[in-house]
């Protein structure tokens, strides 16, 4: 499978009422309980305000969507104006979907898909709202452990891993990174359609799960009740040890700011791990999960130009400091090999126990969610 190119099932014609454009730069979309919700159980006050000073929710409440109709598969699907800002790295228009369950629970993916800078430009550039129904979204398999949860489906089209926030339009052809945009208004329309969930999967895959990395502040900020579960597969945050790519990127994706400032190892390190780390440091009902192969042929290969054993070093050795740290709310579902995502394949197995299950004793609160390297 190419770089964690899913997409999702979802059905409802039902309509969502959405929240009102912001008044200000900032401002909390309405309905949805709010970032300014009294109990939050996210980062320690001043941390998390530090974000928001730098701009983590500044286009939350800022557009709305500019139609809305039902998809082939049933999914509410929600288009945005190109020129309101969302747009994909091209210049082509957004679009993002839902599907509505009745279900007090919702799971939050974020499609994978490439990524684009001057070092290695290759990614979605459009969105396609479509939601299959396979694997993690497969709402009639009894071995998916959210088969029954509602579902936000975000595309992925902006070549920044779902937050950068820059344009390079002189650029041939041009590039708009757009992430930050794209998944606010994403949000928007989940916190307008199911504002006030009693647990949330925050999941990704490839591209997607990097994006889970930065996004899981901001679905915090907009859910300060809900229990939090992040699902990072195949995107833990590893880059090149040199730090060249990681440079790179953040300086042309301008995503600088969303760096925790309290954070110190977070702009020093090559990885986004310490970012992970200060999220659940800074979240104390906050628990993740990582899927990763340990020689993942996307990643080491194609994109980091690393190879299979740095890869897998840097892999144990990065995720197991952020495991050693939170050990009670961090577990790893690592397998031998080169295989790259698995959220449209949950019978992907470490001996008896399939990573379909494996999710499920993670949401349920089961003993049997166990760190698991093969």
């Amino acid at each position: 499978m190419g770089l964690g190119v899913l997409l999702l099932a979802c059905s409802d014609s039902e309509t969502a009422e959405l929240p009102q454009a912001a008044a200000s730069s900032g401002a909390p979309a309405a309905g949805g309980g709010g970032a300014t919700a009294a109990g939050t159980r996210a980062s320690a006050g001043a941390d998390l305000e530090a974000l928001r000073a730098n701009g983590i929710d500044k286009y939350i409440g800022a557009v709305e969507p500019s139609s809305q109709e039902t998809g082939e598969n049933g999914e509410v699907v929600f288009r945005f104006d190109v020129q309101a800002g969302p747009r994909c790295l091209r210049g082509d228009p957004y679009a993002m979907s839902i599907r509505k369950q009745d279900s007090d629970d919702l799971v939050i993916y974020l499609q994978g898909g490439g990524s684009c800078s001057s070092a290695v430009c290759s990614a979605n550039t459009t969105a396609d709202p479509k939601i299959p129904a396979v694997g993690l979204f497969n709402s009639s398999d009894s071995q998916n452990p959210v088969a029954s949860w509602n579902l936000v489906y975000v595309p992925y089209c902006d070549g920044s891993l779902h937050y950068g926030d820059a344009d390079h339009a002189d650029e041939s052809p041009p590039r708009y990174h757009h992430g930050l945009r794209n998944l606010s208004a994403a949000l928007d329309v989940a916190v307008a359609s199911f504002p006030k969930p009693r647990r949330i999967l925050l999941t990704g895959s490839s591209a997607g799960a990097l994006g889970t990395i930065y996004a899981s502040p901001l679905v915090r900020l907009l859910y300060p009740q809900a229990e939090l579960f992040v699902w990072n597969d195949s995107g833990s945050g590893i880059s090149k040890p040199d730090g060249s790519r990681t440079k790179i990127t953040r300086a042309e994706w301008a995503t600088g700011a969303l760096l925790p400032p309290s954070c110190d190892a977070c702009p020093a390190s090559p990885h986004s791990t310490p970012v992970i780390a200060w999220n659940l440091g800074h979240d104390p009902g906050l628990k993740v999960s990582f899927f990763s192969a340990y020689e993942d042929s996307v990643l080491a290969d194609t994109f980091l130009m690393i190879g299979g054993p740095a890869f897998k070093q840097a892999l144990l050795d990065e995720t197991g400091k952020v495991q050693s740290a939170h050990p009670s709310r961090v577990k790893r579902f690592y397998v031998g090999g080169t295989l790259h995502t698995t959220a449209a394949n949950l019978s992907t197995a470490l001996g008896s126990v399939t990573i379909g299950q494996w999710l499920g004793y993670m949401l349920a609160g089961d003993a049997r969610w166990v760190d698991s390297l093969q």
